[in-house]
């Protein structure tokens, strides 16, 4: 019934994107061998035809990070395709932002930041899908989820059905864009089926502390990412 509940909530929330103007902080589009300015913390992260690879399924905390200061309406930009990992029904993949105080190494937090994450573990859930939550962290051992409450009860922003792990969606190019106003803390999640055209909003509540990081972690899974890129929108 919650799942029902939340799915005519987004019929009504989801809004035609506006035009807008934007400057590029950082981009990379992995047209080298190298990582270049990004920052391996843990898990195995390399270039490969061009493209961002993590190739450790068995790393349940992989993290990689680069440098970009984020402060005012910021947009996160960036293509995702599955590599493997998801076939025990357990996995997870998701985007730190507005980092300070940056971890050193492996951790479970990544100093103050928020985490955009997407769960995959229908044991421990109950039910076959995805869990789209949001967790704030507090240092590398400090992370919890945001707001406060019960991760099966209050954690899921919105469904992800079961169907989306069919061989035929596993083999799409996911491009994922949210956008975020540090000032407000008024996030919106754009329809990674059609990103130009759709997008969800939500509430983080509270401003955010501007950030001097971004990170993609992964939990038992490989994943390859191509043309990353943060702006700030007017």
């Amino acid at each position: 019934m919650k799942h029902v509940k939340v799915i005519f909530v987004l019929v009504f929330l989801f809004t035609a994107v506006v035009a807008f103007s934007q400057t590029s902080l950082v981009s990379d589009t992995f047209d080298r061998m190298s990582l270049g300015d990004w920052v391996s913390l843990s898990g195995k992260w390399k270039v490969m035809g061009g493209k961002l690879y993590q190739t450790d399924t068995a790393e349940n905390m992989a993290m990689i990070m680069i440098p970009v200061k984020q402060s005012g309406k910021i947009l996160y930009e960036f293509d995702v395709n599955y590599v493997t990992g998801g076939e025990d029904n357990y996995a997870g993949f998701g985007i730190h932002f507005c980092i300070n105080n940056p971890s050193k190494n492996k951790s479970w937090g990544n100093g103050q930041s928020f985490l955009a994450w997407i769960t995959w573990d229908p044991d421990i859930y109950g039910w076959p899908g995805g869990f789209f939550q949001l967790y704030q962290s507090t240092g590398s051992t400090g992370m919890g989820l945001f707001p406060s409450g019960d991760i099966i009860e209050d954690g899921d922003r919105f469904p992800i059905g079961a169907e989306y792990l069919d061989v035929e969606f596993l083999s799409y190019t996911i491009t994922v864009r949210l956008e975020l106003d540090t000032a407000t803390g008024k996030c919106y999640f754009y329809d990674p089926f059609d990103p130009y055209e759709y997008r969800y909003p939500f509430e983080l509540g509270t401003p955010v502390k501007a950030g001097d990081y971004f990170a993609f972690r992964t939990n038992s899974l490989s994943v390859c990412i191509d043309n990353f890129r943060v702006s700030r929108v007017y």
